[in-house]
Order: structure tokens, then sequence, then C-alpha cells
């Protein structure tokens, strides 16, 4: 049963991701990462800056993101391909959904982090057990492969 913070944020989520188009893509996680491969990003922009771009305009990940992780995420969709700038914008995107997670409590905090230590095949699966619109479910499809990896070593760490 969702309580009815869960379920303003689920609306707002369901309406952010029909005003953008996001909602077929943000289907499932595994799908998602899978769209983002075979359609590939727009042009004249690598997977890379396309899969920033989305996870700094997602509403469920954006009031989770530290300032410095906001800045890293920026530089990645502005082309920036250090290393170092690539790493720390995946890790805080995960950080982001980690915090989303915490914020979450309860059940969803508890079933994250179990299917977590079983690993990264158990913790998609469980996500795409969420219902589609739930925050949760959308921000893990917007971290793309990297992203669930680190996060998955966040909650079962």
């Amino acid at each position: 049963m969702l309580n009815h913070k869960q379920l303003q944020l689920g609306a707002a989520a369901v309406i952010a991701a029909v005003a953008l188009g996001a909602a077929a893509p943000a289907a499932s996680a595994q799908e998602s990462v899978h769209t983002a491969r075979t359609v590939g990003a727009p042009a004249g922009m690598s997977a890379a800056q396309a899969q920033a771009q989305h996870i700094l305009s997602s509403p469920q990940l954006r009031p989770h993101l530290s300032g410095t992780g906001r800045a890293l995420l920026q530089a990645a969709a502005g082309g920036d391909t250090r290393p170092e700038i690539q790493r720390g914008a995946v890790n805080s995107a995960a950080k982001a959904a980690f915090g989303l997670i915490k914020k979450a409590g309860g059940k969803v905090l508890s079933g994250a982090s179990n299917a977590a230590k079983k690993g990264v095949p158990a913790f998609k699966k469980w996500a795409d057990g969420l219902a589609w619109y739930h925050p949760v479910r959308l921000a893990v499809a917007a971290l793309g492969g990297e992203g669930i990896k680190q996060l998955v070593s966040l909650l079962a760490g």
C-alpha cells in the first residue's frame, strides 16, 4: 500500500515522464538501458552525454544530487570525457538514487537492500517488479548499467 507522499511522488513522476516523453523508455530499467544502446544518443552527442543529461533532468534524482554531483554530471553532459569526471558522474547519480531509496524507507529500502545483496540481476528484477510509475523504478531506469552497479554496491555495503 502506498502512502500519500509516495502517491504524490508517483503522480509527479508520471506527469513529468509524460511531459518529457520518457514514459515508454522508462518502462523498465533493463529496457531503458537496451533502448539507449540500440537507439543511441542524439546526433552530435555521445551516449555518456545523453545519459548525464537524462539524469540531470530526472525529477526523481535531481533533488538528491549534491552540488558536486550536479557539477560532475553537467561536465559529463557537456562532453568532458576525462575518466575521473565520468566515474564521478556515475557515482553521484548512484548516490542520488541511494538517497531516494533511503527517503522512501520501509519496504522499499529493505527490498532494495536485500535484492542488492543478491547481485545486479536480482536488483534489476526487484526494480522491474515495482509499479511502472514508482519513483524508485524511474530513477533506476535513468541510471544506466554502470550507475546500477554503483547503486547495488552502495546498497549491499
